[in-house]
């Protein structure tokens, strides 16, 4: 059996600003053919692949290729572009997400331009590897989770999708990961993630713990700002470290403002993407505070100022929990050797990990 070809051609026409139509009139063949081999669906003969080449100003060995694991069509989860990707399917779907921050080898590789929720095409390195979780979350413990299921059970893989709650909820709500972690549910409203799970997980669902953390003010270790508390987000010459607004830090850091009746934030603030930036921004002076976890904090062997407790959880939509890689994760969540390596990085409480609740739709 030949092996697949995956095609750059559709990428190529793009850029040259030319339509199916006038590409198909240049080289001779329908524009039902042009579509096939632009798809992958279609191995154009010699000369036809020449005459591609020609109209395209570029060498055929730019249009076509051997496609390792072969070409597979995928729908976009955020807007893509000639990117590595992370593949994985999902409710009978493949879906993509561009790798990232996320530390490990990427499933394939798109080449060309693809908005949200649109299909392209993916040359996958191992198809293998599309029976994969998704996790969408901004816990730093959600990559030590994924590697642990790794090393314990080698038919199952699981992959953390780095994302604010907001944010990972839409991924979920949208079919885009298989779990969202949140910490949204504050101290005044311990219900907040039962609800978050009814709207977003498509019927019914479970919320399982993970851990129990301090969020707070993270600063200096020798303080030169003289900040002693939550008072310091209402000082105007000082430098905070925004997120975006889906970020339960962010929302965090708002209330506070709130309640201080303190000035929005500077114009010059710099934005982070996640707790440990929070963390780097304020040791290398790009920032003067941040609102992060503790443990981002103490990892960056910065001061840390607490202010609230709070749980972050995995919803999992009823019917994903019959996935066998799915049932592992949530295996290895609440296994001892799970508890006795997060307990060991500073700043997390694990003693209820795997801890899970039902919520009806």
């Amino acid at each position: 059996m030949s092996e697949p070809i995956a095609s750059d051609v559709r990428r190529r026409r793009a850029a040259a600003k030319l339509s199916q139509r006038e590409l198909a009139g240049a080289v001779g063949v329908s524009r039902q053919a042009l579509s096939a081999i632009e798809a992958g669906r279609q191995t154009p003969s010699t000369a036809v692949a020449l005459r591609l080449a020609r109209a395209l100003r570029c060498r055929v060995e730019d249009l076509f290729s051997l496609a390792s694991g072969g070409a597979f069509t995928a729908t976009a989860a955020t807007p893509l572009e000639d990117a590595r990707v992370v593949v994985a399917r999902i409710d009978g779907r493949l879906v993509a997400h561009p790798l990232g921050p996320v530390g490990r080898g990427a499933d394939g590789r798109v080449r060309e331009a693809a908005h949200r929720g649109s299909d392209v095409d993916v040359e996958l390195f191992d198809p293998g590897a599309v029976d994969q979780v998704l996790v969408a979350g901004c816990a730093p413990l959600l990559g030590a989770l994924a590697d642990r299921v790794a090393r314990r059970h080698r038919d199952a893989r699981v992959t953390w999708i780095p994302a604010d709650s907001t944010r990972a909820l839409a991924l979920l709500a949208a079919g885009f990961v298989h779990v969202a972690g949140v910490h949204l549910a504050g101290g005044d409203d311990p219900h907040a993630h039962e609800r978050l799970a009814r709207s977003n997980a498509g019927g019914g669902s479970s919320i399982v713990h993970l851990a129990r953390w301090r969020q707070g003010l993270v600063i200096a270790p020798d303080n030169p700002h003289g900040i002693g508390g939550v008072d310091a987000l209402a000082r105007p010459e000082l430098r905070c470290a925004q997120r975006g607004q889906g970020a339960g830090a962010q929302q965090l850091q708002m209330q506070l403002r709130a309640q201080l009746g303190a000035p929005p934030p500077r114009s010059d603030a710099p934005q982070a993407r996640g707790h440990e930036e929070v963390a780097q921004m304020v040791r290398w002076g790009v920032a003067d505070v941040g609102v992060a976890v503790e443990s981002a904090a103490l990892a960056a062997a910065l001061s840390f100022v607490p202010v609230v407790e709070e749980s972050f959880e995995l919803i999992v939509p009823q019917r994903r929990l019959a996935n066998p890689a799915v049932a592992r994760l949530l295996d290895v969540l609440g296994s001892r050797s799970f508890r006795d390596e997060a307990a060991a990085v500073p700043g997390y409480d694990v003693s209820r990990a795997g801890h899970a609740r039902s919520v009806s739709a």
